[in-house]
C-alpha cells in the first residue's frame, strides 16, 4: 500500500492575500468616487435649528405670548419679525429676552392704539387688579357712583344734612381713588400694591363684601391669597368695626383706613403678589424656594415689573423646554 500525504494549507498566506485584495478594492472605490462630481441636494424651507434646538414657531409663540400678557394684544407683523430676529441672532439669550420684555413694560414712545407700550401695560395691570378685587367692573361704574354721590351731596348741603354730606364726600373720594389708581401707577406715584389698596377701598368692593366680617376675610384672601388666622381676624375686626387700637403685622391701627394701609405694606402682601404673578402668568403657585428667592428684592424695591419679567424670561414661560 502506498501512503498518500496531503500538504497542509498555509493559512497565513491565505489571510495576507485576502487582506491585500480587500485593500486594493477599497482604494479603487475611493479613487472612483473621488473623481465624480458630487450632486448638491437642497431642501426648500428647511430651517436650521437654533443653538438651543428651538423651532421658529416656538419663538414666534413666545413673542406673541409676551405681547398679549404685557400690553394686551398680539404683536404687529413688524414687531413679530423684529423680535424673532433678535432672539434668533442672540441664540435666545436671557438678556435679549429681558430687553424685549422691559421695552414692552417701560417704553413711552407714542404708538397708534396703545398710547405707548407703558400705557398699555399699565392698563393691563389695572384691569387684572380689578378682576381680582371688584369682579372687573368697568370704569363707568365708578363714574356712575361718583355722579350719584355728587348729586346727593349737593342736595344734603342745601338741606343742611351735614353728616350725610360728608359721608358722600368720603364715598366720592374712595371711588375716585380707585379710578385714578391707573394714572398714578403709570406716573410712578403709587406701586402695584397700593393700587390693590384703592381697589378694596371703594363702594363697589363694599357692596360685593358687605359687613366687616366678609370684608376682612375677602381682603386677606384677595391680597394675601389666604384667610386670616383667628388672631389676625379678631384684631382686624376690632380695628374696623369698633375703631379700637389693635396690632396687625407688627403695626397699630384703629380704623378701616389703617387696616388697609397695614395690610398692603406688610411682607405678606408682597408674598401674595408673587403668588398672584405666578398664577396669572404660569397658572401655578410659586414653590417656597421661588418665594424665598424673589421676596427680599421685592420688599426693597416694591416693583411688580421685577417679578413679572423674572417669570417671563424663563424657559418654562416661553415653553422652550
Amino acid at each position: 500500500m502506498i501512503a498518500v500525504y496531503s500538504r497542509p494549507k498555509d493559512n497565513r498566506l491565505q489571510t495576507m492575500t485576502g487582506l491585500l485584495l480587500k485593500v486594493a478594492l477599497l482604494m479603487g472605490m475611493v479613487l472612483f468616487f473621488s473623481s465624480c462630481e458630487k450632486e448638491k441636494i437642497v431642501i426648500e424651507g428647511n430651517q436650521p435649528a437654533s443653538t438651543f434646538n428651538i423651532s421658529k414657531i416656538k419663538i414666534e409663540n413666545y413673542v406673541q405670548r409676551v405681547h398679549i400678557d404685557i400690553i394686551g394684544r398680539e404683536p404687529l407683523e413688524e414687531e413679530m419679525e423684529q423680535s424673532v430676529a433678535r432672539l434668533q441672532e442672540d441664540s435666545l439669550k436671557r438678556d435679549t429676552r429681558m430687553d424685549i420684555i422691559q421695552e414692552l413694560m417701560t417704553d413711552t414712545t407714542s404708538r397708534p392704539g396703545d398710547g405707548s407700550y407703558k400705557a398699555a401695560f399699565t392698563l393691563n395691570l389695572y384691569n387684572l387688579a380689578k378682576i381680582r378685587c371688584v369682579e372687573g367692573v368697568p370704569d363707568g361704574e365708578f363714574n356712575r357712583r361718583i355722579g350719584i354721590a355728587s348729586f346727593g351731596a349737593l342736595k344734603d348741603s342745601l338741606e343742611g344734612n351735614w353728616d350725610a354730606y360728608y359721608k358722600k364726600l368720603e364715598s366720592i373720594r374712595r371711588n375716585r381713588a380707585a379710578l385714578n389708581s391707573r394714572e398714578q401707577l403709570y406716573e410712578g406715584k403709587i406701586g402695584f400694591h397700593q393700587m390693590f389698596g384703592a381697589l378694596i377701598n371703594n363702594s363697589v368692593y363694599d357692596e360685593i363684601n358687605m359687613n366687616t366680617f366678609n370684608f376682612v376675610r375677602a381682603a386677606f384672601d384677595e391680597l394675601l391669597w389666604r384667610l386670616p388666622t383667628d388672631q389676625e381676624f379678631q384684631a382686624s375686626f376690632d380695628m374696623i368695626e369698633n375703631e379700637e387700637p389693635r396690632e396687625l403685622f407688627g403695626k397699630i391701627g384703629s380704623d378701616k383706613e389703617d387696616f388697609i394701609d397695614i395690610l398692603i405694606h406688610s411682607p405678606a402682601m408682597f408674598e401674595g403678589l408673587i403668588i398672584w404673578a405666578f398664577q396669572i402668568y404660569l397658572n401655578r403657585s410659586p414653590t417656597p424656594a421661588e418665594v424665598v428667592t424673589f421676596l427680599p428684592e421685592f420688599l426693597i424695591h416694591k416693583d411688580i415689573n421685577y417679578i413679572i419679567s423674572e417669570i417671563m424670561v424663563t424657559d418654562e414661560y416661553a415653553n422652550f423646554r
